[in-house]
């Protein structure tokens, strides 16, 4: 398990347009933010390449996007306007430049540094997430001050539907029963190369050449993960309605150990020395008399733009398949997000009905011994909720890379456990 084993429209007023009529603008404002947004992240990824420092690369691509989007929304996205496309060009310029500037490159530097600098990303990544954070701000600067307009739109009424609250996302029947569709489909798969005496471990299907630089990465102290996906009978993927999984696979080389014993450590909650930084703490809230059945309580933290604490249970079952090979699931019976958490206004928020970053959380681990060490592998299942889907390419690559940071952490701690 990730974390555990380590582990409605507006009113329409004289004069003004309504929300209905400002849509199709703030979807043109849009498109020509992903042109500019593609001209900015080419023009920044090459800046960077030849050795210009980050933040004065950030500047310049940001100043390219700038031109490029005034152009189209001259002649595209405010053509309607007869005073947004005639007169004074160049004082029009002058004051889309200086209000972008104040918004785009002034925070676009501020928040790529806070990216790069405080939460660990590549400066790419960084700037994607500086320029949908100030998307809004620039499209209410240039439909008010710019183009001269009367009203403003919120960028989520179009990206979301009427009446949502962007802060609140409720689980629905149809999203948890498409994920338990979503995860039996796994679990099936499992079943089956069991039965089919299928290669155990996912690494174990490359080519041997390609294996063999698989393994001895990980015997360097590597942690490969790979993204996972789950098709139906017609070789589609399987969708989830209302959400969207994380589906990740990573594997890890735990040297100098035998299988029973890391079995033995992993069964037990982590000591503070080697607890993974997403664990803020963990229990076993009650053991099988054999030991092979457990249920497990982690408080996980997991911060990228927003920290959100939650409070989970998973089923924890470990099984034994031969000497040299084992497997455990950890399926989640419980997540709350935790409101406020370490105050003394915490509080749980209802099941389902919070922030909608993480609804279930299912595991699966792969043991295999081999010379030198175990072989760890493990498939992780996360559902979250759906993103709008004008802003859903620009964010989920980040969401994804969350997922995939959890993981890594996850197999690394498993290691350190052992090597430390």
């Amino acid at each position: 398990m990730t974390g555990r084993h380590s582990l409605s429209g507006g009113h329409c007023l004289s004069g003004r347009p309504s929300l209905s009529g400002l849509a199709p603008r703030s979807l043109r404002f849009v498109a020509t933010g992903l042109v500019g947004f593609v001209a900015q992240i080419a023009g920044l990824a090459v800046l960077t390449r030849i050795g210009v420092h980050y933040l004065v690369a950030t500047a310049i691509a940001v100043e390219i996007a700038i031109l490029c989007n005034f152009v189209i929304h001259e002649r595209w996205t405010w053509r309607d306007r007869p005073a947004a496309t005639t007169g004074d060009r160049w004082a029009r310029l002058l004051r889309f430049n200086w209000l972008t500037a104040a918004t785009s490159i002034a925070g676009s530097v501020v928040l790529t540094a806070v990216f790069v600098e405080a939460a660990g990303l590549s400066p790419v990544v960084a700037n994607i997430a500086s320029v949908i954070a100030l998307g809004l701000v620039n499209l209410a600067a240039a439909d008010t001050l710019v183009f001269r307009a009367a009203a403003v739109v919120a960028l989520a009424s179009v990206a979301a539907p009427a009446g949502a609250d962007s802060m609140e996302a409720v689980l629905q029947p149809k999203t948890a029963k498409d994920f338990a569709r979503y995860a039996a489909a796994v679990e099936a798969r499992f079943a089956r190369d069991l039965q089919n005496n299928a290669p155990f471990l996912d690494i174990e299907r490359q080519p041997p050449p390609q294996f063999a630089r698989t393994l001895a990465a990980l015997r360097r102290g590597e942690v490969i993960v790979t993204r996972g996906v789950v098709r139906d009978d017609s070789s589609n993927e399987i969708e989830i309605d209302g959400g969207m999984i994380n589906h990740w696979r990573g594997t890890v080389f735990v040297p100098r150990v035998k299988l029973d014993e890391l079995l033995k450590v992993l069964q037990e909650p982590q000591s503070d020395k080697h607890k993974q930084e997403d664990v803020l703490s963990s229990r076993v809230v009650s053991r099988s008399p054999d030991g092979d059945s457990q249920k497990v309580f982690l408080r996980l933290r997991r911060t990228k733009f927003v920290t959100a604490v939650y409070d989970s249970e998973y089923d924890v079952e470990y099984r034994r398949l031969a000497p040299d090979r084992a497997l455990s699931n950890s399926i989640s019976t419980r997540i709350v997000e935790i409101e406020n958490a370490g105050t003394p206004r915490e509080r749980a928020l209802p099941e389902g009905k919070d922030r909608g970053y993480m609804w279930r959380l299912n595991s699966y681990w792969r043991y295999k011994q081999v010379d030198g060490g175990v072989l760890v592998e493990i498939e992780s299942l996360t559902l979250s909720r759906s993103l709008p889907p004008i802003i859903g390419g620009l964010i989920r690559p980040i969401v994804n890379s969350t997922a995939r940071e959890s993981m890594t952490r996850t197999l690394a701690s498993v290691r350190a456990r052992f090597i430390s």
